[in-house]
């Protein structure tokens, strides 16, 4: 999901790149809407009735291990009702819904890229959560938000694409309530060299720009926020795809996930995602932080 819109052309080099903003919004706009495509897939899995928010779940949280891995997260976290929070690199929008529907705190969503933005308004009001989860497009980096004003942000798989992680986490902490907490899930670098390309937060290199876990905890320190829990989720990953990978080996039908909607793509991401988890390239992990 697209949070950051810092431009780091090579100004030197005769040549331009395109700014980073743009190398990952077209990224991840490269599909075009998906709010009507994943409710109609919805609605043929559930058969008769309005989809809901557990019917969109499957389809709508783009992260590693799916609602499996935001229901746990919200377990650690345990968001409470009346609570406001942020979604830092919101998608289309299903942590956010799952937040509100099963947890009752309001949400905002933030993401960089507008069309994720659009489609996660409809899919909201499709579910009648419109009330509940709002969403603006907007740079992780330079939230619209007063200072003091938000109990929780929650990110899961958003840094991947932010250049600049020390003002991303001093503006979490900016705009976090004092005790305020962030909850982060993220794919962080492992000590085996770059991911294999394309992967599903980035076509290219240029649009990654992982750390490793010991860099971002040193950062997130910086930054004022005091670590209450971290956790290596990689194993947890690991375990995750290779279940779903024996499933498919012995027969059994393939469960519907991001890949209907993203296309053949995602396909390739998904397989050089899973190489490089296997081979110490990329790792994922979990953790809270409190302001003080």
């Amino acid at each position: 999901m697209a949070t950051s819109s810092q431009d780091t052309s090579n100004r030197g080099a005769g040549a331009q790149r395109p700014a980073v903003g743009e190398t990952v919004t077209h990224h991840y706009a490269r599909s075009g809407s998906l709010a009507q495509r994943l409710l109609d897939i919805a609605q043929g899995l559930r058969g008769s009735g309005d989809p809901t928010v557990d019917d969109l779940a499957p389809l709508d949280h783009f992260h590693m291990r799916g609602v499996e891995a935001t229901a746990e997260f919200a377990e650690m976290v345990v968001p409470k009702p009346g609570q406001t929070c942020v979604d830092l690199g919101c998608g289309i929008g299903g942590p956010a819904r799952w937040l509100a529907a099963h947890c009752g705190v309001q949400v905002l969503g933030v993401d960089l890229t507008e069309s994720y933005c659009r489609d996660a308004g409809l899919l909201s009001r499709a579910v009648g959560l419109s009330d509940a989860v709002r969403f603006a497009c907007a740079d992780a980096t330079r939230l619209p938000l007063a200072e003091d004003s938000v109990d929780l942000v929650w990110t899961q798989h958003a840094a991947m694409n932010v250049p600049d992680k020390a003002a991303l986490y001093r503006e979490v902490a900016r705009v976090l309530k004092r005790g305020g907490r962030l909850a982060l899930h993220d794919i962080m670098a492992g000590p085996e060299g770059a991911p294999h390309f394309p992967v599903p937060w980035s076509s290219v290199p240029e649009g990654s720009f992982l750390l490793p876990s010991g860099k971002i905890r040193e950062l997130l320190a910086e930054a004022g926020l005091t670590e209450l829990v971290w956790h290596d989720h990689t194993a947890d990953a690991l375990a995750w795809v290779h279940r779903r990978r024996a499933d498919l080996e012995a027969g059994k039908p393939r469960p519907p996930g991001p890949q209907v909607l993203l296309g053949e793509a995602f396909k390739q991401m998904s397989s050089n995602l899973t190489r490089s988890l296997e081979e110490g390239r990329v790792t994922v992990h979990m953790a809270l932080l409190e302001t003080s």
